[in-house]
């Protein structure tokens, strides 16, 4: 178009569609790729990648169609990987195919392995069922047994159809392996495969077996290591030795001084120099008194991309911090002009998403014409830094608010669904830093007199009705012990500051580094 965008309807998968028809090798690549030999595997190869390509621009125009071809371009280019597809691509070479029972239906391998073969796993008996329960339909409209145990039965024949279809998939030779120790058993199904011939219940345990070591040289380093803690000291002695000949020639994991369990620790020292001051944001001022090492590990990169519900409270929450004043008309009508921004794909769970954003706008207009009855909003998004003895606080407030007397009111807006309780609120951390800030002259050209702090929950923690929750901390020069809030942060920059963190059992259920925590069994290996 003239104005440098792209004309309507022009989209990268378009434009690759014009392109293919351009260059004319359909039909060439279609006979090479019949034909066989080394030259059918490249022209398969070839084929795999346009329709790969196609995926790619496809999906990526169902996610962004608002985006040009040349936005497509750079996200490809973007790529360190290739991204992920649901196409079957031309068989070449010796290859293994990972692939689940319902895949497997109607194809055969010579060599066939069923793997993890575990009680509670296969079969797993858990009851299937659908969000709008067509499956409670057909069986009325068949005249099928309905009920728990009829539901049951049919999820057991389910499962063991599919294990019949995994087992007769091999031509040659079926391996079907499981696991038994303290926390897991093998399937009853093991039972189909190899039927039990001993009568004595204490023969009815399957015997382990010994798996072979891999052929590889990580596989030889394991076992040579484990060798080496042996009190025998002809095994051990031969285990050094051969690992100091790996070690020599360079094999990864040889050397003693790339074991974990023999090494120090990197650095004792503390993540700030003592005199070296500590950027607290207020919003973090919880989060790290209820896990320390929850907050270290995700300031550092743990927690990965926002996606999902995060990504449309920002999106909101940006529009209602541009746009203060509107109506909610207005505000409706910037929520569906902006709403193609998110890339969310199209059908109900994103329709209904849409109308949860809807209903923050209308939570916000319901708050903001109540408040401002009683309070003069006096700053949106206003900017505060301040020192406070170790810890520079600093950030952005939501919503400035002045009462009658000249007090400062912080609110802040959630548009997530958990609250604190009660008992939490009076210390609620966020809010005293808020408090605190005010205080000490974040914002001087308003006022230095704090009248207290709320949460605002716009969101799903919104009453019903489409009415705001609103959860209010008293003024610090109004409660028993008004310096609490200033100790708090004081105590969070020198611990954010430190040497070590400290894990706890607070939020486990929700934390996004559980992986890496030595307090949980996934995190023990470290």
């Amino acid at each position: 178009a003239d104005d440098g965008r792209w004309a309507g309807g022009v989209t990268a998968e378009s434009v690759l569609w014009a392109i293919w028809q351009g260059a004319g090798v359909a039909e060439t690549w279609r006979r090479a790729a019949l034909a066989g030999g080394s030259t059918g595997e490249r022209a398969d190869r070839d084929l795999d990648a346009v329709l790969a390509l196609f995926d790619a621009a496809g999906a990526f125009v169902d996610r962004l169609p608002t985006a040009g071809p040349d936005t497509f371009l750079e996200h490809i280019q973007g790529q360190d990987v290739p991204g992920d597809t649901l196409l079957v691509g031309g068989q070449s070479g010796g290859r293994v195919s990972l692939v689940t029972p319902q895949t497997a239906a109607g194809r055969q391998w010579r060599i066939v392995v069923v793997a993890g073969v575990q009680e509670g796993v296969w079969p797993d008996l858990r009851l299937r069922g659908s969000v709008l329960g067509s499956e409670d339909l057909v069986d009325v409209v068949a005249q099928r047994p309905v009920g728990f145990r009829a539901a049951q039965a049919a999820v057991r024949y389910d499962e063991t159809r599919l294990f019949l279809v995994a087992v007769t998939r091999a031509t040659e030779r079926l391996l079907v392996t499981a696991v038994g120790n303290e926390d897991e058993q093998p399937s009853v199904y093991l039972d189909l495969v190899d039927p039990p011939t001993r009568t004595r219940l204490a023969d009815e345990v399957r015997p382990h077996t010994e798996v072979a070591r891999t052929m590889t040289l990580p596989g030889l380093v394991g076992e040579l290591r484990r060798e080496v803690t042996s009190p025998d000291p002809g095994v051990a002695e031969r285990a050094v030795a051969l690992l100091a000949v790996a070690a020599r020639e360079g094999v990864r994991g040889a050397d003693p001084a790339s074991w974990w369990a023999l090494r120090d620790l990197t650095s004792d020292h503390a993540i700030r120099a003592a005199d070296e001051p500590v950027h607290v944001s207020p919003s973090k001022v919880t989060y790290f008194n209820e896990c320390g090492l929850r907050w270290f590990l995700t300031s550092v990169g743990g927690e990965g991309v926002q996606l999902g519900a995060a990504s449309v409270g920002t999106f909101v929450h940006d529009i209602v911090a541009e746009q203060p004043d509107a109506s909610r008309e207005q505000l409706d009508a910037e929520v569906e002009s902006r709403w193609g921004r998110l890339g969310l794909p199209p059908g109900w769970v994103t329709d209904r998403t849409r109308g949860e954003a809807h209903d923050m706008v209308a939570r916000f207009v319901a708050y903001r014409d109540e408040a401002e009855r009683e309070r003069e909003r006096v700053g949106v998004e206003t900017p505060f830094r301040v020192q406070v003895g170790r810890a520079v606080v600093a950030g952005r407030v939501d919503r400035i608010e002045r009462d009658r007397d000249g007090g400062l009111r912080i609110v802040d807006l959630k548009t997530g669904t958990s609250k604190p309780t009660k008992a939490d609120l009076a210390e609620h951390g966020q809010l005293g830093a808020y408090q605190v800030a005010v205080e000490e002259g974040g914002f001087t050209e308003l006022g230095d007199r704090s009248a207290g702090a709320a949460l605002v929950f716009i969101g799903k923690g919104g009453l019903t009705g489409l009415k705001p929750s609103v959860m209010t901390q008293e003024a610090l020069s109004s409660v028993a012990e008004p310096t609490w809030a200033r100790a708090l942060v004081e105590a969070t920059a020198e611990g954010m500051g430190a040497a070590t963190f400290t894990a706890s059992q607070s939020t486990c259920r929700t934390c996004p580094v559980r992986s890496s925590c030595p307090v949980q069994p996934e995190g023990e290996a470290l």
